[in-house]
């Protein structure tokens, strides 16, 4: 599976001994394409997950250099565990983990997607503001609230959203 990071994430991967690309292959399916930054969040290390297309965000909380050298792992147990807070069907989340395989990391970035990436760690920053311990908070249905939000995506009317909880079910259910 690809995911574009930016150039902080890809220098802390590259540390945990992460190969960044430099001519990344093409896209073989419709849920290959990530993008991914690291940000940091009451001194602990975040790392936000956006897909492309259907803009669904995953968090991962409190990331260590030994998660990161794991991240393929700790990547598809957030996915999944998100899609089953979400009340997806099980099916369907055992189809979308069978096809992520091994990540693949390249800093080829694309500025919508990387807004929609910007907003998703602002909404994670103020789930902490006050006096919530980042730590405190539950991963997997944060990363659920992150996916049931609008976002919109370079090109759309005003008066058009998607929301990434139903585009990504429709996109699965497409792909089964």
């Amino acid at each position: 599976m690809r995911v574009h990071v930016t150039k902080k994430l890809a220098e802390k991967l590259q540390k945990a001994g992460r190969l960044i690309e430099n001519n990344p292959a093409e896209s073989a399916s419709a849920l290959d394409s990530w993008h991914a930054n690291i940000s940091t969040i009451q001194r602990r290390q975040c790392v936000v997950f956006v897909h492309d297309k259907t803009r669904f965000a995953i968090v991962l909380l409190g990331v260590t250099q030994k998660e990161l050298k794991q991240i393929d792992y700790w990547f598809e147990d957030m996915l999944g565990s998100c899609m089953l807070k979400l009340g997806y069907d099980p099916e369907l989340i055992e189809k979308a983990c069978e096809g992520i395989g091994e990540l693949t990391f390249d800093t080829q970035c694309d500025r919508s997607v990387q807004g929609t990436l910007k907003v998703a760690i602002e909404d994670l920053e103020a789930h902490t503001e006050g006096c919530t311990n980042i730590m405190d908070l539950a991963q997997y249905s944060l990363s659920a609230r992150l996916c049931d939000r609008p976002c919109r995506v370079k090109g759309m009317k005003e008066t058009e959203c998607l929301w990434p909880r139903k585009e990504m079910l429709t996109l699965l259910e497409q792909l089964s």
